[in-house]
């Protein structure tokens, strides 16, 4: 925030921990295996009319439990997660009420047979409270353009073949 004195309507520090919690959360729970259980958890993190637009290999809005269920089914089943862990990078949340406008980093690495990144980008989002409950309406995410996508060309090349849901 630009000003230096708080306003009543301005984010509180709880506010903006239980935000950060949640950017924690969507890492952690993305790293979960390809279960229906751990799907449900992942989607628990979003309001039900939320939405997820991913601009990589592809540019494509999931909306809903259902997109987001195919969104996770879809990460799981068409690329290697198994083999990946999921880091929050640097982060930024503004807002005021019960809006939070939320940017920051997100960066894969191998867990283990590789060293290195897989892939950075960054997320923008929207986070609404409700009922005193901080969730994500509205996320966008961006790979970083400085990072070869073209190396996820064969597994999405495949994704008609390797596509399960859970």
């Amino acid at each position: 925030m630009s000003n230096n004195s708080a306003s009543p309507a301005d984010l509180t520090a709880l506010d903006r921990f239980e935000i950060f919690e949640q950017l924690v959360r969507h890492q952690c729970y993305i790293d979960n295996d390809p279960s229906r259980e751990s799907a449900d958890k992942y989607i628990s993190l979003y309001w039900p009319e939320a939405t997820f637009t991913v601009h990589d290999l592809r540019s494509q809005t999931f909306t809903g439990p259902e997109g987001l269920k195919s969104l996770y089914d879809y990460a799981h089943s068409v690329f290697p997660l198994e083999k990946w862990f999921h880091d929050v990078g640097w982060f930024e949340i503004g807002g005021a009420g019960d809006t939070a406008i939320v940017s920051w980093r997100w960066r894969v690495n191998w867990k283990a047979g590789n060293e290195g990144v897989v892939s950075t980008g960054t997320y923008q989002d929207r986070f609404e409270r409700r009922a005193g409950v901080w969730k994500v309406i509205d996320r966008v995410s961006n790979i970083d353009p400085n990072w070869p996508a073209a190396l996820f060309q064969p597994y999405v090349d495949r994704q008609d073949e390797l596509f399960k849901a859970s």
